[in-house]
Order: structure tokens, then C-alpha cells, then sequence
């Protein structure tokens, strides 16, 4: 386990320290998680085949401090467009335009499970999960490769 600089702390839990795993910074007390954009966009690529665009709504200033730079991210909800379909997520969302977006625990499944969902005909939302309910990628299994 690398540790993240000792001014790496979670957003959502300030007291934990961050750890960084493939050079993403996550927070093991509420599985938070740091993700660049285009991390998020292969990740929805690998699930659907189909290389998404991003579009971020009621974007505003935010009060919690991106873990990498200290400076205050702003909210926002992300709408995934996928080709002729697009996803809504309802989670607000935290981000800091030079270092990402900051999904705390189940964010990042609320977004998989909708940009999934809008591409398959049977609306389900499982088939990116392992066994364990946590993303293949995530350390749930042994898919994704990025």
C-alpha cells in the first residue's frame, strides 16, 4: 500500500489519509475515490463499447478542497452521452478542473449503472460488478485494464 502525500487527505473524511493505487487517489474509510475524466471515459467504453462524452450540469463553487492542490472543487451533476443516448446520474458530484472529479462511496456505481443501463436492452446494471458488488477494476475482479 503507497501512501499519498501527507496533505492528501478525503475530502468527504478530512482525518484519513489518502493512498494512491494505479495513480489514483482513494480513501479506504469511505471508498472515495479521485478519477480524471478520461479514466471515467474508459471505464464506460470498456462496459459499453461506445466512447462517451461528458457534460457537466449546475456546475457551481464547492466548499470541500480537491485532495491533490487544496483548492476548493466545484459541484456539479455529469450527463454521459452515449451516441444517441444519455445517461443522467443523480449523484452531485465534486470537481477540480486540473485534477478531476471526486466520487464518494457509490457515485461512481450510480454513473456505471446508468451509462450501462442506457446501452443494454435488458436495463439491468450488474454486468460491470464482480461477485464482491465492487467494480472489476476496483479490485473486484480481474478485468479492465487501465
Amino acid at each position: 500500500m503507497t501512501m499519498a502525500e501527507p496533505r492528501s487527505l478525503c475530502p468527504m473524511c478530512p482525518h484519513s489519509i489518502l493512498r494512491i493505487h494505479q495513480g489514483r487517489l482513494l480513501c479506504d474509510r469511505c471508498q472515495g475515490m479521485l478519477l480524471e475524466l478520461d479514466d471515467v471515459g474508459r471505464a464506460i467504453f470498456d462496459m459499453t463499447g461506445i466512447t462517451p462524452t461528458f457534460e457537466f450540469i449546475d456546475e457551481q463553487p464547492g466548499k470541500r478542497p480537491c485532495p491533490r492542490c487544496t483548492q476548493p472543487m466545484t459541484t456539479l451533476h455529469l450527463r454521459v452521452v452515449l451516441g444517441d443516448e444519455i445517461a443522467k446520474p443523480r449523484p452531485e458530484l465534486d470537481r477540480c478542473a486540473e485534477h478531476g472529479i471526486w466520487f464518494d462511496g457509490e457515485e461512481l456505481a450510480k454513473v456505471f449503472e446508468k451509462s450501462y443501463a442506457k446501452v443494454t436492452s435488458h436495463g439491468g446494471g450488474g454486468g460491470w460488478r464482480s461477485s464482491k458488488g465492487v467494480p472489476e477494476w476496483w479490485g473486484g475482479g480481474h478485468g479492465g485494464s487501465w
